[in-house]
């Protein structure tokens, strides 16, 4: 597709002019962080892009109630921040390198990958089971959980996502992710992401989350209730596992087919505990 259909190229210095341009423009008007996206697909009816790099929202803070992540930080910064490397063992680091290749994530800002909620995205099933918060801005700024920015995505449409925040690990907390793909830089034909909070040998909380599907990833709610309360043996690992297979929704594209990627669940699912387990054991 041609670019030449864009005749205006804006860049608002504050997110309430951001807000005005693209209400301002309607159908039009697009917001764009590192513009990954809009190399790859751009309705044919955009003609106005509003850069969001200059609302000053690239930054990646340590605060009390965890680390924030500015809407406009590339996925490398995310990669590379030390204060990231310090959740849950460093699994978020872990996971961004599995994301496409060095070059995209140079680009891809954080924020934009959450707005776009592509079904392949790697880093919303993690983020879920992370509990991540998105804070967003709509003349007013509100905080939700992640997961309920997509329940609500028509209405998602009219905001701006200014920051994520990932809640402070704590004792006890282990996570894992798994993505299964053709190659390093491809898409995943599915992917797994598990936090376990692990108290006196047991699972006290758990979120599991699957993505790929190739829906948009979301939490497994009968497989954390299979966990809790169970100690991580190697019968626990396999029940969670089948719980996981034949109750998550899947089906067919392109790509793979939703009995595959059952199977695959399956596999994601059962080594993401085996790795908690052998974190706990440590």
């Amino acid at each position: 597709m041609s670019r030449s259909q864009v005749t205006n190229y804006l860049r608002p210095s504050t997110p309430e002019e951001a807000l005005s341009l693209l209400r301002d423009g309607g159908k039009s008007a697009r917001y764009v962080g590192g513009g990954a996206d809009v190399a790859r697909t751009l309705s044919s009816d955009v003609t106005t892009l509003i850069d969001l790099c200059s609302l000053n929202l690239s930054s990646i803070e340590e605060r009390p109630d965890g680390t924030v992540i500015g809407a406009t930080a590339t996925l490398n910064d995310v990669l590379e921040n030390k204060s990231v490397a310090k959740v849950c063992g460093g699994v978020i680091v872990e996971m961004m390198r599995k994301v496409g290749s060095p070059l995209l994530r140079n680009i891809a800002t954080i924020g934009g990958t959450l707005a776009s909620a592509h079904s392949w995205s790697d880093v919303i099933p993690l983020f879920l089971v992370l509990d991540a918060r998105v804070s967003l801005y709509d003349g007013e700024y509100q905080t939700l959980a992640l997961a309920d920015l997509y329940r609500s995505r028509e209405e998602f449409t009219d905001q701006i996502l200014t920051a994520v925040t990932i809640p402070v690990t704590v004792p006890g907390d282990y996570a894992a992710f798994q993505k299964f793909s053709r190659t390093a830089y491809d898409i995943a034909l599915l992917n797994c992401a598990c936090y376990l909070h692990v108290d006196g040998g047991r699972c006290s909380e758990g979120r599991i989350a699957a993505g790929g599907t190739p829906h948009l990833g979301v939490r497994l709610p009968e497989v954390e209730a299979a966990l809790r309360g169970e100690t991580l043996s190697e019968a626990s690992i396999e029940n969670a596992a089948h719980v996981a297979r034949d109750t998550t929704q899947t089906a067919d594209d392109r790509r793979a087919s939703g009995g595959y990627r059952k199977d695959l669940v399956y596999a994601g699912v059962k080594h993401c505990l085996h790795e908690i387990a052998g974190k706990v054991k440590a």
